[in-house]
């Protein structure tokens, strides 16, 4: 009968690379990676969201049975357009998640959310101008090659060290 004996060296240090990738990814990469992808997006909502070519007149309710007239100035939608992550509460079971939204804005008026709602079915225009589905389509697979880039060169780093 014959006993081989094997010594491997090294472990530990492969542990502690292993542990510290594991660390990153379950945060500040997964965070910098659905950061990345969605400002692809957002940056190309923000890019095709129609404009109108002037000034135009919304109407809400006041809350008092009336309505007010606001004047808002072309833009609007676009500029309201944000990025922003998701807190865990909200995304039960994942790491990170960025949404794309629009805001309800701080300037007037602060219905922008409604009026992109508008832009994008096209209630009440003559036609619908689809900027987020569009975004999707147009930058999606971008949105997804640059958030698993960021994340492969975060892991790549982490293990060097």
């Amino acid at each position: 009968m014959m006993k081989i004996t094997a010594s491997i060296k090294g472990l530990d240090k492969v542990n502690q690379s292993i542990r510290r990738v594991k660390k990153a990814a379950g945060g500040e990469l997964a965070k910098k990676a659905t950061g990345r992808g969605g400002a692809i997006l957002r940056d190309e909502a923000r890019e095709i969201v129609y404009t109108a070519p002037n000034d135009y007149v919304v109407y809400n309710s006041d809350g008092k049975g009336g309505k007010t007239r606001t004047v808002v100035k072309p833009g609007h939608v676009g500029r309201s357009i944000i990025m922003k992550r998701l807190p865990a509460s909200e995304r039960p079971g994942l790491t990170s998640k960025h949404i794309v939204t629009v805001s309800n804005s701080k300037e007037l008026p602060k219905g922008a959310r409604q009026i992109a709602t508008f832009v994008e079915y096209g209630i009440n225009m003559r036609q619908p101008h689809p900027f987020m589905s569009t975004a999707s389509q147009n930058k999606g697979s971008e949105a997804k090659k640059e958030a698993f880039k960021v994340l492969l060169d975060g892991v790549r780093e982490k293990w060097k060290k």
